[in-house]
């Protein structure tokens, strides 16, 4: 949508960026003026997770942002790099971003629409940032790309690509599919051409995450699985759920301990506590020396 540059804003003493828009997109006023909706209601969010938008005009024709300015690589060209990132790595960023994503939602009812690993930048304390809300859309401007499918197609959510109304699910399943992606070392859906990705995004099941990434845990594995269901009504309802998700898997990596069971938002470990439970191995317990003590019986009895 644009061009962005390293700049320094004379006023108040900073390096910024600022984001000129291209110039075909200005051209249409319908564009400029929704466009300029949602950016001043971008700019009024305060987060730690969403870059921060300082100002926006217009100067000999041009539109421009001007943006906080975050001096390091995106999560795209960390997995170029390294491929796979560690589970704790991944889990920070989705916490991060699902976090910012959220506010944007209770804030300014707004979705992003462009959710990937190139729109992901890492602050002070490698704290992951949201950026470019430059496609955004709140409930009221839902004819902002009308007929048209903007997005990156390994992150782009079903519902969109079949036209269909989008909510804040569509920017669930695109941070999904990027945290699969960093995980895995590829996205769920890959294919030579866009209509291709497009169409097994439609159509195909991805493998299970643990199939790229067999040592993740089983919680891990499911909270990403799940916020990119097919179906949106198959995804969390909201972004606590997920954040609550991740943030349990979290700990229970940090303090060690494996999950036996996953449910929607908590884990659940059999307990052998339960007098039911007890019951039922001691019973199995005498059945398997029963048998032991025939079997044994059979072999070397007989012989005496």
């Amino acid at each position: 949508m644009g061009t962005v540059y390293r700049a320094y804003d004379m006023s108040l003493n900073r390096l910024v960026a600022v984001k000129i828009l291209k110039r075909e997109l200005t051209d249409d006023q319908k564009f400029v003026a929704t466009f300029l909706r949602e950016v001043q209601i971008t700019a009024s969010l305060s987060h730690p997770n969403i870059v921060q938008v300082f100002s926006f005009g217009e100067r000999d024709g041009h539109q421009y942002l001007v943006m906080e300015l975050i001096d390091s690589p995106t999560l795209d060209d960390m997995i170029v790099e390294r491929k796979r990132l560690s589970e704790a790595e991944v889990l920070d960023v989705g916490i991060g971003i699902a976090s910012g994503l959220a506010f944007a939602l209770e804030q300014g009812n707004l979705i992003h629409r462009d959710i990937k690993p190139g729109n992901m930048l890492f602050g002070p304390d490698h704290t992951p940032k949201v950026v470019d809300f430059g496609l955004a859309l709140t409930p009221e401007t839902t004819d902002h790309f009308a007929g048209e499918i903007w997005g990156t197609p390994f992150y782009v959510s079903p519902e969109r690509l079949e036209g269909e109304v989008e909510d804040f699910r569509s920017d669930m399943y695109s941070l999904g599919v990027t945290l699969y992606h960093a995980l895995a070392g590829r996205p769920p859906f890959d294919a030579s051409t866009a209509e291709l990705v497009a169409t097994k995004h439609l159509t195909a099941t991805p493998l299970p995450l643990k199939t790229y990434a067999p040592r993740i845990s089983e919680q891990t594995a499911y909270a990403v699985m799940r916020s990119m269901a097919r179906h949106p009504d198959q995804r969390y309802s909201n972004y606590h759920e997920m954040i609550e998700q991740l943030q349990d898997a979290k700990r229970r990596i940090a303090n060690n301990e494996v999950p036996t069971i996953v449910t929607t938002t908590t884990v659940v470990d059999a307990s052998s506590e339960d007098p039911t439970f007890r019951k039922a191995m001691i019973v199995g317990a005498i059945v398997a020396v029963v048998i032991l003590a025939i079997v044994l019986y059979i072999m070397y009895g007989q012989s005496y």
